[in-house]
């Protein structure tokens, strides 16, 4: 699989957990913030995952979701990729 389709599939991945998500499931007090380019980028499959998307994905889907199973979307695919 390609990079972009990689990214791409990522996206697919975020999109999928979000749909699946109760509204009121996630702490409104705690501040999340998911730049927006940042998932337009990996939706379009020019960007991979940041640092900083992954963590914040793993606040938001906390309970929902195990950290390895991000890591395993999320991470892994992206290892050896530096940019």
């Amino acid at each position: 699989m390609s990079k972009c389709d990689l990214r791409k599939e990522a996206y697919r991945y975020i999109q999928e957990r979000l749909s699946k998500l109760h509204v009121g499931s996630y702490d409104a007090d705690q501040a999340l913030s998911i730049p927006l380019d940042e998932l337009r980028q990996l939706k379009e499959g020019v960007a991979a995952p940041t640092a900083a998307v992954v963590a914040a994905l793993k606040q938001l889907f906390k309970g929902t979701v195990t950290e390895a199973e991000i890591d395993a979307h999320l991470v892994k695919p992206f290892r050896e990729e530096k940019g």
